[in-house]
């Protein structure tokens, strides 16, 4: 499909640039992981981060983030220019192992292939001129708004987290803007992951050991500003923190 193709080069073009387009353009599923693919074959064939959610129709959701959008913490990203700037406060997952295209894989084989959780802070993002009005699949398409992503320190020990009592507070300018407990959408982020992967490995892609997979926000996704100094912290688990 000639749109498909076209699209994947304007959004490449858009990342490469720190620019944005505009365009309405009618996406099923399928399409917008097919963009998400050409994309990536220019910015990052071999991507280590991922983000994975929910769709509105309760499908989980799986997008690539580029190496050049990934750093450990503390990261700077004072260099960039953002389009449409929210944070998120979060929680990755570490894989051990590989997971194959085109296989598929049960919850105990995804847990067996995790051994460390961390802190992450998101920085959405948008390549799309009409952001507030664009379709769910254009979104997905722009690898659903992930501008960059910051991951703290790894620990080994998270099967044993009380996801509906585990605290968080998100910061920006040292000054507390969020604080919160069992306040992700899912409660469990670990609910998402055997599907966030499957979904990873019907769609093509390799996902390698060694990669991150953040997994949704715990703080909602307070406005920022270029300038601003973003901090995390998840009691028990760690921090993590970002200047903008």
């Amino acid at each position: 499909m000639p749109q498909i193709k076209q699209l994947a080069a304007e959004l490449t073009t858009a990342c490469n640039l720190r620019a944005v387009i505009n365009t309405d353009l009618s996406l099923s599923v399928d399409q917008a992981y097919a963009v998400q693919q050409q994309k990536m074959q220019y910015l990052d064939p071999n991507p280590k981060h991922w983000k994975i959610g929910l769709m509105n129709d309760g499908e989980v959701f799986i997008a690539p983030i580029a190496s050049q959008d990934s750093q450990q913490s503390p990261a700077d990203y004072s260099d960039r220019q953002f389009n449409a700037l929210h944070v998120e406060a979060e929680l990755a997952y570490r894989l051990n192992t590989d997971f194959l295209p085109g296989q598929s894989y049960s919850e105990q084989q995804v847990f067996a292939g995790i051994d460390a959780i961390a802190v992450s802070i998101e920085i959405l993002d948008s390549r799309l001129q009409n952001w507030l009005t664009a379709s769910e699949t254009l979104h997905l398409a722009d690898n659903q708004m992930n501008g960059a992503l910051a991951i703290g320190d790894a620990i080994k020990d998270w099967q044993s987290i009380d996801y509906a009592r585990q605290k968080v507070q998100l910061f920006i300018n040292r000054q507390l803007i969020v604080e919160d407990s069992g306040s992700h959408p899912q409660q469990d982020p670990t609910s998402l992951l055997c599907a966030g992967v499957n979904q990873g490995t019907k769609r093509g892609y390799t996902l390698t050991a060694g990669s991150w997979i953040t997994s949704g926000t715990w703080s909602g996704y307070p406005r920022a500003k270029a300038g601003d100094y973003i901090s995390v912290s998840f009691s028990g688990l760690g921090e993590a923190s970002l200047q903008l």
